[in-house]
């Protein structure tokens, strides 16, 4: 079998990964560097925690793949620290772990997830790097038939998987599937300090900051995020605006609440998320064409690229135009 992977991110290479342990013959296919885009940077975190018990237990899954994955590439992709979540939230999402069977307790209103820990995604990628092979192309469109148009010229697969980011859009909507199109400016930023504390959600706001998160990119450096108005993330503000922006907030909220911390960021790193996606995976179907996307996708990279995987070898079809909202 046949298939072309449009997109060399995280979710792209894992799927393009589980399909060739299938025996399927795959191309993966990006404009740009593998590991790029949306999934640039040192570190993620990685949780169980979900508000949707359909999300935990595919979490739960998610982890046992990084496991495995981990065992392959014979270094730890996942770290141990752990991972806490507080503000209003922890009720409901303590509520969903719970109805999942997921191990966590909850002290003085702070939920203690004790399955996350930080996400090595350099060495992800360059462990799924190696595996696939991916290769340097502008993918123009792609039809229903199978057909893959680049820059070189038209190739035919048996199946197409579209991953590609902020691309997919465009990519897929002549085949009349409808990805949200709508993107906004995001950036986090790194600190010095001490780095053996467990990642952190916090959705009580602070400052102009509704919500923010934490955790540790390499030895001695910690990562602080926050997420400001929709006002103040708008793409028509620009990149550079809003990192500004961005910056002003993190760097308030850490001189005032994260004292350990150097408050002079060492490093940012931008990316665009689809405005308001929140967490979950959406998955649809036209003809030969399979379509995944979302955000906050890193984390549950292996367990979406075995179920597209499973799409596309017929295990688990989606149907036309189907489409799932927890993987």
């Amino acid at each position: 079998m046949r298939v072309t992977v449009v997109g060399a991110g995280i979710v792209g290479l894992a799927t393009a990964y589980r399909l060739i342990r299938a025996g399927a013959t795959v191309r993966c296919l990006d404009v740009g560097e593998p590991m790029g885009a949306r999934s640039a940077g040192d570190t993620r975190i990685f949780r169980v925690a979900h508000g949707d018990p359909g999300l935990v237990a595919e979490a739960r899954r998610a982890s046992e793949l990084w496991d495995d994955w981990s065992m392959t590439a014979g270094r730890t992709l996942v770290g141990g620290e752990r991972a806490k979540v507080s503000g209003p939230r922890v009720p409901a999402w303590s509520a969903a772990m719970t109805a999942a069977g997921a191990i966590h307790r909850v002290v003085d209103g702070v939920l203690h997830d004790p399955a996350g820990g930080v996400l090595d995604l350099v060495g992800a990628g360059a462990f799924l790097t190696a595996a696939v092979h991916p290769e340097r192309a502008g993918v123009r469109a792609v039809d229903a038939d199978g057909a893959v148009h680049t820059d070189a010229g038209t190739e035919h697969a048996d199946a197409v998987v579209v991953a590609a980011g902020a691309g997919t859009p465009a990519l897929v909507a002549p085949l009349g599937i409808d990805v949200p199109a709508a993107l906004e400016h995001h950036a986090r930023f790194t600190f010095t300090g001490p780095a053996d504390q467990p990642c952190h959600l916090d959705a009580r706001g602070d400052g102009d900051l509704a919500s923010t998160y934490q955790h540790r990119t390499r030895a001695g450096h910690w990562a602080v995020g926050g997420h400001l108005p929709d006002a103040d993330t708008a793409w028509e503000l620009g990149a550079d605006e809003v990192a500004r922006r961005s910056r002003a907030a993190v760097v308030d909220h850490v001189r005032r609440l994260l004292p350990h911390l150097d408050p002079t960021p060492v490093a940012e790193l931008r990316c665009t998320p689809m405005r308001g996606a929140g967490d979950g995976v959406h998955r649809a179907r036209a003809g030969a064409v399979h379509v995944v996307w979302g955000d906050n996708l890193a984390k549950l990279a292996p367990r979406i690229g075995e179920l597209v995987a499973a799409d596309v070898v017929g295990d688990t079809p989606v149907g036309g135009g189907g489409r799932d909202h927890a993987p």
